[in-house]
């Protein structure tokens, strides 16, 4: 069982490597769409790939490319942040990141919102999130 949680780990590890990888990739195509002066409506059709058990995200051909963070769940969306970054970051930065990605939020405070959520330590372990000793930043193990 034991081999099982390892592979499983390292699974859900790649797994958010390859998330910031295309997260980069679809930026760097937005930026040459806009470029060349064509919109997301204009380009070429891309492909998107579902993972089995999850809903594919909405379509919306005449909205801007969504921001990476869009259409992830939030400690996903976390996980993928601070694997992007070099330096645990505190609540604020988090926040900040996230609605500067497209995270959808009606918080009115979302920074207390971010700091309440990541001192939920049982859900955000799993998703590799993990606060440093003296508190208040937090970092992805890798």
């Amino acid at each position: 069982m034991k081999k099982v949680v390892e592979v499983l780990e390292g699974l859900r590890e790649e797994e958010r490597r390859l998330s910031v990888e295309l997260s980069g990739v679809r930026r760097a195509i937005a930026a040459l769409e806009e470029v060349m002066g064509i919109g997301p409506a204009q380009a070429p059709e891309r492909t998107e790939v579902t993972p089995p058990g999850q809903s594919a995200p909405p379509s919306d051909a005449g909205a801007s490319a969504p921001g990476p963070y869009a259409t992830s769940g939030f400690y996903e969306a976390v996980a993928v942040y601070l694997a992007s970054v070099a330096e645990p970051r505190s609540a604020r930065e988090i926040a900040e990141a996230l609605q500067a990605g497209g995270y959808p939020t009606h918080a009115k405070d979302f920074v207390a919102t971010v700091r309440t959520m990541l001192h939920r330590k049982l859900s955000a372990e799993p998703y590799g999130i993990h606060a440093i000793e003296a508190g208040g930043r937090w970092f992805a193990r890798a």
